[in-house]
């Protein structure tokens, strides 16, 4: 189930305070509409029904959708990232009636609310977020090489009518650009370089970092 409380917030522009629900966790399966709500931001965002300004609120938020078998928790304080991997690692041990973790759930964590909705954007159209990090690392790659003046700050991966189109790339500098998605570079390192015996579903955190450490790992095999 999913779980929320209401806190009262101040408005920045004019001080009026109002009520602001707080999601612990979401349940995407049972709360559709609040899932809804998170992909637009809407969930983090407070309308001041006084003068209209709309400030936005940054909070730690589990979500889970049952019938996809996915949890992903958005905890964006450094600090509490071993806590949650500790708790993971609970869940993955659980096998009573409330929640059943069994091997078939994959569990993530994320940094930010961009990674989080890209995250869901990812597994809700069955692409395997592992493959989507090397790709976006081989994007970096290739404009260090081609663009050694440009500098990525972070890349995500953009979905629309229910299809991965392209990656949409925010440089250090603030400017803007994108690359087309291909999917036959997604299927080629998709049998090249990810193990089938591996399903990745216990990876917790798989960004950037996870694709360098990945690179390396089949670097350092090949050279054995």
């Amino acid at each position: 189930m999913s779980m929320e409380h209401e806190e009262l917030v101040k408005c920045s522009k004019c001080g009026h305070e109002d009520g602001f629900v707080i999601w612990q966790s979401l349940n995407a399966t049972l709360n559709p509409e609040a899932k809804a709500d998170m992909m637009e931001s809407c969930l983090f965002e407070h309308k001041c029904p006084k003068c209209g300004h709309v400030d936005s609120y940054t909070y730690d938020l589990l979500y889970h959708d049952m019938e996809s078998m996915l949890m992903i928790q958005l905890c964006e304080t450094e600090e509490r990232v071993a806590d949650y991997i500790a708790m993971f690692d609970d869940l993955s041990k659980k096998t009573d009636d409330l929640i059943k973790m069994d091997d078939d759930y994959t569990l993530r964590l994320v940094n930010s609310r961009n990674n989080l909705r890209e995250k869901v954007y990812i597994f809700d159209q069955g692409l395997d977020d592992r493959i989507i990090e090397l790709m976006k690392l081989f994007i970096r790659f290739d404009i260090s090489q081609e663009n050694p003046e440009h500098e990525v700050d972070e890349i995500f991966l953009e979905i629309r009518d229910d299809v991965p189109t392209r990656f949409a790339i925010c440089l250090t500098d603030g400017q803007w650009g994108s690359v087309p998605f291909n999917q036959e570079v997604y299927d080629r390192i998709k049998e090249e370089m990810i193990d089938p015996e591996d399903n990745g579903k216990r990876d917790y955190i798989v960004n950037m970092q996870w694709a360098g450490e990945c690179i390396h790992n089949m670097a350092e095999k090949l050279n054995e």
